[in-house]
């Protein structure tokens, strides 16, 4: 799936609303598909559904205040719901591995079928082929998350080198980021929930099919 690439940030917020509709489309077909049979990995699915519905809701606001060190903060979240989903297709028993999630159980400390343990890095790194831009952007918004020097950037407003001197903002507002800037981090919020969604349609295709998880989980019960 390529990057999404919008004209404006109104375009940009537009698309991103247009996702509130289609995650409640999609929960409906999931529960719909295979007769209304519930599974594990339904669950893990409704978790993350809940998920991108609140975190976009709270993007949306941030962006209209102007706050992007929190909005970026809220991406890197929206893009760890994704990529911890995406591990469903990585385990042997995808029925097993959602029941252990939902009870508590640390992604990070789960081998996929390879033997190797699902930290958010490993999963990144499995990702990037298809999605070349995660890897930089995943390593960038962690900065935002974690306290480190990138929230000291964000706070820098200009540079005086002739002066020697440098003007900080220590406000709500992140005024100094044009509008493609803004542009920039609502299309990949909204490309990060589309990627959710790929992954989720697999699990609608699959219940709808043969439900070969369901059956490998029954016959190794």
């Amino acid at each position: 799936m390529d990057r999404i690439s919008s004209e404006n940030l109104h375009e940009a917020i537009l698309k991103l609303r247009s996702t509130e509709s289609q995650v409640m489309e999609l929960g409906k077909s999931m529960l719909l598909a295979d007769g209304g049979n519930m599974f594990p990995v339904d669950l893990l699915a409704i978790a993350a559904m809940k998920r991108t519905s609140g975190n976009t809701e709270g993007f949306l606001a941030l962006v209209e205040t102007k706050n992007m060190a929190a909005a970026r903060s809220l991406l890197r979240i929206q893009i760890d719901t994704f990529i911890r989903f995406s591990a469903v297709w990585l385990v042997k028993k995808p029925h097993d591995f959602a029941t252990d999630v939902i009870g508590g159980k640390h992604i990070r400390n789960i081998k996929d079928q390879s033997g190797n343990k699902m930290t958010d890095g490993y999963l990144v790194e499995i990702l990037t082929p298809d999605y070349p831009w995660l890897r930089d952007v995943y390593k960038n918004l962690c900065g935002y998350v974690h306290f480190s020097g990138a929230h000291l950037f964000n706070a820098a407003q200009s540079l005086d080198d002739n002066e020697r001197t440098m003007t900080f903002h220590i406000g709500k507002e992140d005024i100094q980021y044009p509008e493609w800037s803004w542009t920039e981090v609502v299309d990949c919020f909204t490309n990060a929930i589309y990627i959710l969604f790929y992954y989720i349609d697999g699990w609608i295709q699959t219940k709808n099919g043969v439900n070969t998880a369901n059956n490998q989980s029954q016959a190794d019960a």
